[in-house]
């Protein structure tokens, strides 16, 4: 199977880009922008990671939400390969990379891995970090910890604060937590079209593409999650936002936060508080879009594209 989903991921990024407007379909550069798959070593445990652009331009690290992967970003990478090297790993319990003990699913160990991960693909200098949902708590500790803020250069934020209300931890536990099995593909991207309706806009073959790296074949044939169960085991602890608001405000480098207008994960005021509680960020609205926006549209990877090439913030 994983020769197949592969094969597949290869032809799904040569599709035209589209966005939520205007469906593109001028020809692409036939070339795979530099994709790379990569097993390696940390900590003991074996992290999936996909590559895209020269290793000797500046990096960008893309990190997924919860319960996602890596693959979320191949849309957003193929575009920044031109001008970057963009690292897009499976965290611990996900996608292809090795599931660990349940109490290793958490934030001091994956800000650990990220560390090692910069080391292992040579990153010299601060990198760009664009993180989803999990992955933008795991940027605001890599920018706002003293021992590794000065490997952040800019970072982008999508769809997540210092602190989340309970009910969107509720609703995220409650999806996540519960076993699904499809006798089909047909049937899985069914099921996920449904629940993750609040990415946005994506197209067919994004949809493909995210189903196909959703799914683990159990031994009987059907799929289930791609991921541990055991991940929720960590999952919506108890919170300490007076702390986590310091931290934030003690992040120098340059931000762009990025919120879905419908999002319960990333309300209003949270968003408006981001701006106001720290020197240098803007803030990005996604109109028709929850949690989390999925940075493939035009619009959004222009923008994203822009905020990491201007100078002037």
């Amino acid at each position: 199977m994983y020769r197949e989903i592969k094969a597949l991921a290869s032809r799904l990024q040569r599709q035209p880009h589209t966005s939520a407007n205007t469906v593109d379909k001028s020809p692409i550069d036939p070339t795979n922008h530099g994709f790379s798959e990569h097993l390696v070593t940390l900590q003991g445990v074996q992290v999936f990671v996909r590559t895209l652009g020269d290793p000797a331009k500046k990096a960008v690290i893309c990190w997924h939400g919860f319960a996602r992967n890596g693959s979320d970003f191949l849309s957003l990478a193929r575009v920044l390969s031109s001008r970057f090297f963009v690292i897009c790993p499976d965290t611990p319990g996900r996608g292809y990379s090795d599931w660990i003990d349940a109490n290793r699913y958490n934030f001091s160990f994956y800000h650990s891995l990220a560390v090692d991960l910069l080391k292992v693909f040579n990153v010299r200098g601060r990198a760009h970090w664009i993180g989803t949902s999990m992955g933008g708590v795991l940027g605001m500790m890599m920018a706002s910890d003293p021992r590794t803020r000065g490997l952040i250069d800019r970072l982008v934020i999508n769809d997540i604060g210092p602190e989340v209300p309970q009910e969107a931890i509720d609703r995220i536990r409650e999806y996540a937590s519960e076993p699904q099995f499809f006798p089909s593909l047909a049937e899985a991207r069914s099921y996920f079209e449904k629940i993750y309706a609040s990415f946005g806009y994506l197209s067919n073959e994004e949809w493909d593409l995210l189903v196909i790296h959703s799914l683990r074949r159990l031994d009987d044939g059907t799929f289930t999650q791609h991921y541990d169960p055991n991940i929720l085991k960590q999952f919506g602890g108890a919170q300490c936002p007076a702390l986590a608001w310091v931290m934030f405000s003690s992040i120098t480098c340059a931000m762009l936060v990025i919120r879905g207008t419908n999002s319960d994960v990333l309300p209003l005021p949270l968003a408006e508080r981001m701006v106001d509680s720290a020197l240098r960020v803007r803030r990005l609205d996604v109109p028709e879009a929850g949690h989390a926006p999925f940075l493939n549209t035009r619009e959004q990877i222009s923008e994203i594209s822009a905020f990491l090439a201007d100078r002037s913030c």
